[in-house]
């Protein structure tokens, strides 16, 4: 279920090792290789997160599609407990809406 680029989506790639279609594509694959060794998904997720947000400011935006798999990583990493903030209930919002608008 491809999400993003070559990289960004549940079992995704589904064979082979396609390039990065952009910077973002390329921490999302970053990320992949990282959860794909062993041991907590934690440290790979915070600098997943990071890393979008270092690239954002750089361009200047953060894709629809990744803005809500970066809320989706921030639950599963668990929140302060994890060492990543919560997010915020607009942000839940802005999932929902990214979820129903089309991107074309």
């Amino acid at each position: 279920m491809p999400i993003y680029g070559n990289w960004r989506g549940i079992e995704h790639p589904a064979s082979g090792f396609p390039p990065p279609v952009d910077a973002f594509d390329a921490a999302c694959m970053r990320h992949d290789f990282c959860t794909a060794s062993p041991g907590s998904d934690q440290p790979c997720d915070l600098a997943f997160v990071g890393e979008l947000h270092d690239i954002a400011a750089r361009v200047g935006y953060l894709p629809r599609q990744l803005q809500w798999a970066e809320y989706l990583i921030r639950v599963k990493a668990g929140g302060p407990a994890g060492g990543m903030p919560m997010p915020s209930p607009g942000d839940a919002f802005g999932l929902l809406s990214s979820i129903a608008t089309p991107c074309w």
